[in-house]
């Protein structure tokens, strides 16, 4: 049985170790096009919320008083 058991450890150790390998390999801290296009997005929308907050800000401000 302890055999049986150390032939499979063995096993799934040779067949883990390049996987393991590959995705290491792959994942190097690059930054891809898909998170460049987020950020820039998040920045546009920032940009368009404070416009926004400054027209509705100014338009409160030109409410004459009653």
């Amino acid at each position: 049985m302890l055999q049986l058991q150390i032939l499979i450890l063995t096993t799934w150790m040779r067949a883990s170790d390049p996987v393991r390998r590959r995705v290491d390999e792959r994942d190097r801290g690059e930054i891809t096009s898909t998170t460049a296009l987020i950020v820039l997005l998040v920045a546009a929308a920032i940009v368009a919320g404070g416009v926004i907050a400054s027209k509705i800000a100014s338009n409160a401000n030109a409410v004459p008083s009653p």
